[in-house]
């Protein structure tokens, strides 16, 4: 089974926008932290390579990844 990365317009998602009034969600056993600022729900173990780059270039590392 394939696990999302980035779950974009989190709080338009069915079934997991209540995760951003408590920080992030547990989907099928994988942990996704809420980042507001993007509206996004990002797997935790993307997190760390998220941090200290811009939004657009962290989108494009995720797509090179998933090909």
């Amino acid at each position: 089974m394939i696990k999302a990365i980035v779950i974009l317009e989190g709080s338009k998602q069915p079934y997991i926008a209540i995760g951003r009034h408590f920080g992030g969600i547990n989907l099928e056993g994988v942990q996704y932290i809420y980042h507001p600022v993007h509206d996004a729900f990002i797997r935790k173990d993307w997190v760390k390579k998220m941090k200290g780059k811009k939004w657009e270039q962290f989108l494009e590392e995720v797509k090179a990844s998933e090909q």
